[in-house]
């Protein structure tokens, strides 16, 4: 189903609906386009899917373009990914011509310079900017963790991160040092009425991950996420075998594969091999959003302990079906955990095996947290919010600059 902007009143109510129409009036002759590099595998991808379609309902014309590139180019810009979460890279001569070529070759093919407002996301279009001569506005949304980037990979790409007009961020602590243009905060969202957040019955869930050998008889502790570096899907399973010596319960460690993203099929296969002598863990790979729904809906407990995190919409997901989560204090992991409120945030490794063995034997706590959790998203996280968010930033560069102090530097 196409999402309207009218499916989501019976959720968030009349208002908010209201607020978001008359918000976008004066965008009617706006033509937007987002720039991102896939089309399904990620956070970024599942929030283009509902807000493309819903700013398009209000009225604000809005396209989206798919990055076309080589292997040899997404394993350069899964590169830039990680070096700007802090791990270093060699910016050779190669790798600059790589990466500016099938910039290049976008430019070309992608026809976005009529646009009024060009929404740029993460680094692998970074660099388109270079191809045009800019007249209307552009903006550089990052999804990643900046907080501590490798200053040599931030050296190459801050002269393009420059030529934007804003850029938008999922945190203060990502706030990018040396750029003299606004820096915007626009929290991630969650859709509730996608296949992966829509209510589904306990009778098809367990139907679901009975398909997958996953017994519902007893607890599940469960982590969805790509299979990537930063995830720390290693510290997962320590967690779990020390929390199953005391209790019997399963693991579930669940993500898909991207095609912007190569270094996914290998550690998928590294943390199965890890995972072959510990009992009653299950390691899949499908894309499957009911899956990944029951799998958030029938878990006792959500993990994500995550090192480095843009902002991790499997927190928000997860809470959104009252089920706690325990995560780690990185990115826009503690914007969504309230600690001791809507789950807990883990300190360090013993933290963590303590706090899931607590919640896991308390379900009265579950519960409660549970409940807290739902709220604080349905307040805090959903895609209705998130419009919004977008809409008030357009009107700033509309019909005038105005960024009063929804900026800071």
């Amino acid at each position: 189903m196409i999402p309207k902007i009218e499916h989501y009143r019976r959720i968030v109510g009349s208002k908010v609906i209201k607020d978001l129409k008359e918000s976008a009036e004066p965008l009617q002759d706006k033509h937007v386009v987002h720039v991102n590099s896939t089309a399904e595998g990620g956070g970024v991808a599942e929030m283009l899917n509902t807000l493309v379609f819903l700013m398009n309902d209000v009225g604000i014309e809005t396209g989206w373009r798919i990055l076309r590139g080589s292997h040899s180019f997404f394993k350069i810009t899964k590169g830039f990914h990680n070096s700007l979460q802090g791990k270093p890279m060699s910016i050779t001569r190669s790798r600059k011509e790589i990466y500016e070529e099938f910039c290049k070759r976008n430019s070309i093919i992608t026809h976005i310079k009529n646009h009024d407002i060009v929404v740029i996301h993460d680094p692998q279009p970074l660099g388109m900017i270079s191809e045009y001569q800019k007249k209307t506005t552009w903006l550089w949304r990052c999804h990643i963790d900046l907080s501590s980037p490798y200053q040599k990979t931030m050296d190459y790409l801050q002269p393009f991160m420059k030529k934007y007009d804003g850029v938008i961020i999922s945190s203060k602590k990502f706030r990018i040092k040396g750029i003299d243009k606004p820096q915007f905060i626009i929290n991630p969202s969650i859709d509730p009425l996608s296949s992966k957040n829509i209510k589904i019955t306990h009778k098809k869930a367990k139907r679901l991950l009975s398909l997958r050998g996953i017994d519902l008889d007893k607890p599940i502790l469960t982590q969805i996420s790509r299979f990537d570096p930063w995830k720390d899907h290693h510290g997962v399973l320590k967690i779990y075998e020390k929390v199953k010596e005391k209790t019997d319960c399963q693991l579930v460690l669940m993500g898909d594969m991207a095609s912007d993203d190569p270094e996914g099929p290998a550690i998928f296969h590294k943390i199965k091999k890890e995972a072959e002598n510990i009992p009653d863990v299950h390691v899949l790979t499908e894309k499957n959003d009911l899956l990944a729904n029951s799998l958030q809906q029938e878990s006792a407990i959500v993990f994500q302990k995550s090192k480095k995190e843009g902002f991790a919409l499997t927190v928000s997901e997860a809470m959104w079906k009252k089920t706690p989560v325990i995560g780690t204090d990185v990115g826009g992991i503690p914007l969504q955990i309230i600690d001791g409120r809507t789950g807990y945030i883990m300190k360090n490794m013993k933290d963590g095996i303590k706090k899931t063995q607590h919640l896991i034997e308390d379900d009265g706590l579950r519960k409660r947290m549970g409940k807290r959790a739902r709220e604080h998203v349905k307040k805090n996280f959903l895609v209705t919010r998130h419009l919004q968010d977008y809409i008030n930033l357009f009107n700033r560069y509309y019909p005038k600059p105005d960024l009063g102090d929804f900026i800071w530097r």
